[in-house]
């Protein structure tokens, strides 16, 4: 009896297995699993703007980016940036604030022209905010952008949804609407 029963268990086992293995796989041929990817990362993307456009102080994160502009020497600003989920370090000694730090960036750039990036999202919306040293003059090529919505004087929200749809500036006002009417 107890051989029996240890080979009905045996063959339960690998009609389990086989059939969980055959659901994985179909699930990941049909596409489903990189749909769900996708929308995971839209609504992570939609979240962190809400935390960038409506939840940060905007002249505090404006007067952090400057702090860090200020501990970075002209000649150090280069393409190198610091990760705070990530890698590409700033110079050393480099203090980030806390404001900046509770934003969680995915990225924080020192631009060679000068100004800070910091980038909350990549892949296919990128978007952050751009933060220019005061008397900021526009030394790069002649297709530069500040940015797409000015956030404050030296403060510039970006977002690669300006440039594919002409009517993005619509979608970023009835963002900010909305989270003002939760306030």
């Amino acid at each position: 009896m107890k051989k029996v029963s240890r080979r009905i268990l045996a063959v339960a086992v690998l009609v389990v297995g086989g059939a969980t293995f055959i659901a994985a796989l179909v699930f990941v041929c049909s596409g489903y699993a990189f749909r769900m990817y996708w929308l995971h990362s839209i609504e992570e993307a939609q979240r962190l703007r809400v935390r960038l456009l409506c939840n940060t102080d905007h002249e505090a994160l404006l007067t952090a980016g400057r702090e860090v502009l200020s501990q970075v020497p002209r000649e150090e600003q280069t393409h190198n940036g610091d990760r705070v989920r990530g890698y590409l370090p700033l110079p050393k000694g480099v203090r980030i604030p806390q404001t900046i730090r509770n934003l969680r960036p995915r990225g924080i750039l020192v631009n060679k022209e000068g100004y800070l990036t910091l980038e909350m999202h990549g892949g296919m919306a990128h978007f952050g905010v751009r933060i220019y040293p005061k008397g900021f003059e526009q030394t790069g090529p002649p297709f530069f952008c500040y940015g797409h919505r000015k956030l404050a004087e030296g403060l510039w929200y970006y977002d690669d949804g300006y440039d594919t749809n002409p009517e993005y500036d619509k979608i970023i006002d009835q963002l900010m609407e909305e989270c003002t009417e939760r306030e």
